[in-house]
């Protein structure tokens, strides 16, 4: 199976599309000091729609342990696979999780 480095462009007719998410843990120090956030992850979605790989595309700037947070949540994702030629292909996808506290 191929797989593209994070930062290559790979053209598909039908990119991947989330099918389901994954519970999102708030950091205990960032609750207690009513800190929100959002980080940009960027996953590696294989052929089957598994994360096979999830790195930090744009921190949040809060030292809060959000990345760590969102790397977790993001690797846990399913996926329905990007497509090319009918045929299910490896993907880097890049997407926001935010950090919002219920008021």
């Amino acid at each position: 199976e191929y797989i593209p480095t994070p930062d290559e462009f790979v053209a598909v007719e039908e990119r991947p599309v989330k099918i389901q998410d994954a519970p999102l843990k708030y950091p205990e120090i960032a609750r207690k000091a009513g800190i929100e956030g959002s980080v940009w992850v960027k996953v590696l979605v294989d052929r089957s729609g598994n994360v096979k790989d999830a790195i930090i595309a744009k921190e949040s700037g809060a030292n809060a342990g959000f990345e760590e947070a969102a790397i977790e949540a993001a690797k846990q994702c399913k996926w329905k696979p990007a497509m090319q030629n009918k045929q299910p292909v490896a993907l880097w996808v890049t997407y926001e999780i935010k950090f919002q506290l219920k008021s």
